[in-house]
């Protein structure tokens, strides 16, 4: 299939027939609140635990389908009503004495894991920016400034006094400055342009002159505080092409929205060199983990294929056709779309599943679990719905 109004069309029937009904199903716990993600082939819980990031991500994404839709599919109340059931797990469960975000909890909400992840913080905070928004929540709107604020506090030394390293290796990861520009730009309606401009900045100028190596033709995952290469060891090789997919993308669309055709240009062509050298040639799909020399990697899971890569990478290369007109990349659009829909989805019961082998198998039934929630999938279907229907 290669005609954008049918995959527009098979697209729109993924997410609101086989994906949010999925979710609005089976992840919310009508006993305790919040959002379970465990949650087997068929939807059935099969591990009670909750989880931060996934209590986040899902509040995020049932309020920006009310903010994306309205009551276009009359399902504005519902939508509100599963986000406020984790709004109010994490506020009457959720908070350490010092404010920071519990990682973990029981079903009941008694915490499990310590405060330990910045990105707890960081979910949190985009959803009750979003959710501010969609319920008209004035606590909402101040509980995300707090956490903003916090997380800068934290910023310099995000896991505390859980940081594993001794400190003589240092490695700057993509992931946090990342998620700084996306968390600013995703509560614009709740910090001022003063604050969110400067971030934004600042993460833009730490991915080009850090972590994209244009001579090697490699976006890298952990650099060295100078932004040089420590090619001695795997954690300085490491390439993950679907995470890079995922920031050429966002990086795409904030020099789009500022008027910078030169840096646009720039990301489609780092996009191509990403799947030029992460896609399986044999078997198809993108690989989850890559060592720039070729060496083995230190995940053993570096083969699989992972449903959050290609969402991701869906979003990339249907933007950059938007944005560039490249036929290039929108033929990888739709190579990328074919292997999600042959491999990924599941029309049977719903959702897709989230973790494939080389060839193209679901190495597990999960459709959910302690990574695999209520966002990558979502967000990406809904995004590219949109764009398709403003060309």
């Amino acid at each position: 299939m290669n005609n954008l109004a049918a995959i527009r069309e098979e697209i729109s029937k993924e997410l609101h027939t086989h994906i949010v009904p999925f979710w609005e199903k089976h992840t919310n716990d009508p006993v305790h609140g919040g959002h379970f993600s465990c949650l087997g082939c068929d939807g059935a819980v099969f591990d009670t635990d909750k989880f931060a990031w996934m209590q986040g991500r899902g509040i995020w994404m049932f309020a920006k389908l009310v903010n994306e839709y309205g009551d276009k599919f009359g399902k504005r109340e519902q939508w509100l009503s599963l986000a406020k059931s984790a709004v109010d797990f994490v506020r009457k469960h959720g908070y350490a004495d010092n404010g920071d975000i519990y990682f973990a909890f029981k079903r009941d909400g008694t915490p499990l894991i310590h405060p330990y992840n910045i990105y707890s913080d960081c979910f949190m905070a985009t959803a009750y920016a979003e959710y501010a928004k969609a319920a008209a929540c004035d606590w909402s709107r101040e509980e995300a400034l707090r956490l903003y604020k916090r997380i800068q506090e934290r910023a310099a030394r995000p896991k505390g006094e859980w940081t594993k390293s001794t400190g003589e290796r240092s490695f700057m990861a993509m992931g946090f400055q990342m998620i700084q520009m996306t968390m600013a730009r995703d509560m614009a309606d709740v910090l001022p342009p003063s604050v969110v401009e400067p971030v934004v900045d600042k993460s833009l100028d730490i991915f080009w002159k850090l972590h994209v190596k244009r001579d090697k033709k490699r976006v890298f995952e952990r650099v060295q505080p100078d932004g040089s290469l420590n090619l001695e060891v795997m954690e300085g090789r490491l390439l993950n092409p679907g995470h890079a997919l995922e920031t050429l993308w966002m990086v795409m669309d904030v020099a789009n929205e500022r008027g910078e055709s030169r840096m646009v240009a720039d990301c489609a062509e780092a996009m191509l060199w990403t799947i030029d050298h992460g896609w399986d040639k044999e078997y198809g799909g993108i690989y989850y983990y890559q060592d720039y020399l070729g060496h083995p990697t230190e995940q053993l899971q570096h083969f699989m294929k992972l449903w959050w890569v290609h969402a991701e990478a869906l979003c990339a290369f249907l933007l950059a056709y938007k944005l560039t007109g490249s036929q290039v990349h929108y033929d990888w659009f739709v190579r990328i779309w074919d292997y999600c829909a042959k491999h990924f989805s599941d029309r049977e019961y719903g959702e897709w599943f989230g973790y494939l082998d080389r060839e193209g198998r679901p190495s597990s039934t999960q459709k959910g679990g302690k990574w695999k929630g209520f966002f990558h999938l979502p967000r990406a279907l809904m995004l590219c719905e949109g764009w398709m229907q403003s060309m």
